[in-house]
């Protein structure tokens, strides 16, 4: 009894390449960010939620993201964005041990991180077009439909319209 011949083995499966951080049409792809920083992970834990769906953990030579997994897909997009952004501007400055009277700069430093990720993740131009197709048409734009169409949640559609309108 002779031993049949090795089967071929299937050729390798190309990798894709990386999706870009930035698209064509200006949006930011928070999942394409976070692969491109490898000192960044990401874990999904509910302990998340207790501060209000995600936080950022940084430590020397490693930086993790914590996720809620209860999160919606379009929240989870929006905290990985948020985090990230965080991460970019050195960690939050909201951390245990911090005197109450940093309560300010820790609100200003959030607020500017939500408009941050409102300009990414709802490109200035391509709402001020969307806009601008509405009232063509003669309709107003509503923020769940700002949400819906950029992919968000309402609360980063209501940050991208008010940066839009300006102070």
């Amino acid at each position: 009894m002779t031993t049949p011949p090795p089967r071929p083995r299937p050729p390798p499966v190309p990798r894709r390449a990386p999706a870009p951080e930035w698209g064509d049409d200006g949006r930011w792809n928070p999942w394409a960010a976070l692969r491109a920083r490898p000192h960044v992970q990401l874990r999904l834990d509910p302990e998340a939620a207790l501060l209000g769906g995600a936080m950022l953990v940084q430590g020397p030579g490693l930086t993790v993201v914590v996720l809620d997994p209860a999160l919606d897909r379009r929240s989870r997009r929006v905290a990985l964005a948020h985090e990230l952004v965080h991460e970019e501007r050195g960690g939050g400055c909201d951390a245990p041990g911090l005197p109450l009277a940093l309560d300010v700069m820790v609100a200003r430093d959030e607020a500017e991180v939500v408009r941050e990720v409102a300009r990414r993740l709802v490109p200035p131009a391509a709402l001020r077009h969307l806009l601008e197709q509405r009232d063509e048409l003669g309709l107003h734009v509503e923020p769940w439909e700002v949400a819906d169409a950029f992919d968000v949640d309402d609360l980063t559609a209501r940050a991208a319209l008010a940066d839009l309108a300006g102070p």
